[in-house]
């Protein structure tokens, strides 16, 4: 397969920065070791090539600064910065991966056939943020191999699955710990767009108690920042589980991404999906047809509730914030 390395336009590369670079083989095949559980155990020709990684960068010391990088079977992942002030960023990055990838050539197959693809998928990282999710990525990518290729008990996508508790005749998919729908102290968090950002560490750090204090397994669909913020404070600083309701297509060969491969390992987290059309984005009524949906499997537990956070009427820079238990009833809508 011929893959050709991109450029961005429009990114000046002399003013420095970071970016992402994976390279797989041709074909591909597990010449770099195997994954056990959360970690990859490199064959000889892998060590070889971390050797290779090392050895371009300590030559392009001054330039190019490795932060975080990993082998996988078939692929390897790199995230390097370079600093502002090389007018030639572009063609030193180029050489650097070059240098790395005709070295380990040369150390693993000798004149042999190519054991690489032609050219790397790159990506500029723009933002603190985006380095910390690629950090990430890279640390999980080898226990994400061994949910989706080791044990794939962890990763069984179930279909149909049937959500009496919803009401309706949805059929369903559902991955992860099926048996968190059986515990009895299930809130529905539902958490307005509206809310001011300097109101979310407190609404985080309440839901974080509820979760480690009080038992709480929230179920959501973790659409909003505010929800989004919430997953991330229990998946990272608790053992809490969480349940979360896709509001797109769930494929059958699911791929965990983010803190999911992590929850997944330890059975914490339960995904369900509608079997809708695939080609469909999520729409605002299907948000709030699912906000529905989350809170009546969460009543349907003797100790379950829902909570609907918003900001209050006027003062849009206010502080403050409401909660409304029970929000979801039928009559009142989602």
């Amino acid at each position: 397969m011929h893959k050709s390395h991109r450029r961005f336009h429009g990114y000046d590369y002399s003013r420095g920065g970071s970016m992402f670079v994976t390279t797989c083989l041709e074909p591909r095949r597990p010449l770099f070791g195997r994954v056990d559980h959360d970690s990859v155990v490199l064959s000889e020709a892998g060590e070889t090539a971390k050797c290779d990684l090392l050895e371009a960068a300590a030559h392009f010391a001054g330039f190019i600064t490795l932060r975080s990088w990993t082998f996988m079977p078939d692929h390897a992942h790199i995230r390097f910065t370079w600093p502002a002030g090389h007018a030639d960023a572009v063609k030193k990055i180029g050489a650097f991966v070059g240098r790395f990838k005709q070295f380990s050539q040369y150390h693993v197959a000798g004149r042999g056939p190519t054991i690489w693809e032609d050219g790397y998928h790159d990506l500029i990282c723009v933002s603190e943020r985006m380095n910390r999710t690629v950090d990430a990525y890279v640390k999980n990518n080898a226990l994400k191999w061994w949910l989706m290729h080791g044990d794939k008990s962890l990763m069984h996508v179930v279909e149909p699955f049937l959500l009496p508790e919803a009401g309706g005749d949805d059929f369903w998919r559902a991955v992860g710990n099926f048996d968190l729908l059986e515990r009895p102290r299930i809130v529905s968090l539902r958490i307005s767009r509206k809310v001011p950002e300097l109101a979310l560490p407190q609404i985080v750090a309440a839901c974080r108690r509820g979760a480690v204090e009080k038992g709480y397994a929230y179920i959501s669909t973790f659409f909003s920042p505010g929800e989004r913020a919430v997953f991330k404070a229990i998946a990272e600083e608790t053992d809490a589980p969480l349940i979360r309701l896709a509001p797109t297509f769930m494929e059958l060969a699911y791929r965990p991404h983010g803190l999911e491969p992590l929850l997944f390992a330890k059975k914490r987290l339960l995904v369900l999906s509608r079997m809708a059309d695939p080609a469909e984005p999520p729409r605002r009524d299907e948000l709030l047809g699912l906000n529905y949906i989350a809170a009546a499997l969460a009543e349907a537990g003797e100790g379950g509730r829902s909570v609907y956070v918003t900001a209050p009427q006027g003062g849009r820079n206010q502080v403050v914030y409401q909660c409304h238990p029970q929000c979801y009833s039928p009559t009142r809508g989602a």
